[in-house]
């Protein structure tokens, strides 16, 4: 059941809104023609890979969040951002939007995802009871987030700062994909990404939550169909001892520290050459939960663990010139070590 929003709340939106007589309308990813006023200071990321869209944007922007910051995230996010009120989401874990909230947070523009997943016409009935324009994007993909910038940048008077991201994760891509897609089949490196403290929870290798693994020239051994939104295909031990991966990727830092002293996983091949590697989670999950822009920065990372010799990169130096760009921190205020989870 959804709460009501009150007329004395969309009064108020009415007249915040009623002076922006100026609009442009643009195409969104879900081809809807949408009327945008001119001057857009307050959005609504209506779902969680909309928040560090928007974020990389421009924060101040931002009214509400849709998922609760780690303590240790306050180094790189903005302490205005860290502060929004948390309002739920459309989909995935947790409950759905509060109205009464996002009413007091007044935005003028709603953005949401678009994915096959998600109920449209529940986020569209917001848009209305909100009375804000609002755009779908495509995210899933890190091939899609570029287009998302530069439609979202374009929306919110961002432009010329969407356009430089954009650029930044093409290029990402592409000196990815020149160093790794000539490997051939027999020697790409076999990856079981473990999620979960009990690592038994995992990815299909069509799973847009595990897709770093393959872009980064990786074999995701669960070759299996996604169906699910959240992922989270359920794995057997005995199932991964039989997939013997060359390599185990984990975000869940109870897992990683586990698995390595725990007996049941001894006699795989990762655990027995020390191939396991954990993809950081600040500010945003690196592999996606949600998906953002951070996976231009993880298919680089994870690249250079399984090919150093094809593809060079210093994370050293790399890593805070990609949140100096991303996240707008100072190159010197970003702790590589305690990112990389190596102190």
């Amino acid at each position: 059941m959804h709460t009501r929003v009150s007329s004395s709340s969309l009064l108020a939106l009415a007249v915040m809104l009623s002076g922006r007589l100026d609009a442009a309308e643009l195409l969104d990813m879900a081809g809807r023609h949408v009327q945008i006023p001119d001057q857009i200071d307050r959005v609504f990321a209506a779902a969680p890979p909309v928040v560090p869209l928007i974020y990389a944007l421009n924060p101040a922007k931002l009214v509400t969040v849709s998922f609760p910051f780690k303590p240790e995230d306050a180094a790189y996010i903005t302490p205005a951002v860290m502060a929004l009120p948390l309002v739920g989401r459309y989909l995935g874990e947790g409950s759905v939007p509060n109205t009464e909230i996002l009413a007091r947070a007044a935005p003028q523009l709603t953005i949401a995802w678009d994915m096959p997943f998600i109920n449209t016409k529940l986020v569209e009935e917001t848009f209305k009871t909100l009375g804000t324009p609002g755009l779908f994007v495509h995210l899933e993909h890190l091939a899609d987030y570029p287009a998302a910038l530069e439609l979202a940048g374009q929306a919110i008077g961002e432009q010329a700062r969407a356009a430089q991201l954009a650029d930044a994760i093409r290029a990402a891509m592409q000196r990815v994909a020149a160093a790794v897609d000539s490997i051939p089949d027999a020697e790409r490196k076999r990856v079981y990404f473990a999620e979960g403290s009990s690592g038994l929870s995992t990815e299909c290798n069509d799973s847009f939550h595990g897709e770093v693994i393959t872009l980064a020239g990786g074999d995701n051994v669960m070759h299996c169909e996604n169906k699910a939104m959240c992922g989270r295909q359920q794995a057997t031990l005995e199932q991964i001892k039989a997939l013997d991966p060359d390599v185990i990727l984990t975000d869940d830092s109870k897992f990683f520290a586990n698995v390595k002293i725990d007996p049941a996983w001894a006699d795989l091949r990762a655990v027995r050459d020390g191939q396991i590697y954990h993809a950081p989670t600040t500010p945003f999950d690196w592999m996606g939960r949600p998906p953002s822009f951070m996976r231009a920065l993880a298919i680089q990372w994870f690249a250079n663990l399984l090919y150093p010799e094809r593809f060079q990169w210093d994370a050293k130096t790399e890593v805070p010139a990609f949140y100096a760009q991303f996240l707008g921190v100072k190159p010197e205020s970003v702790k590589v070590d305690e990112i990389l989870g190596q102190r």
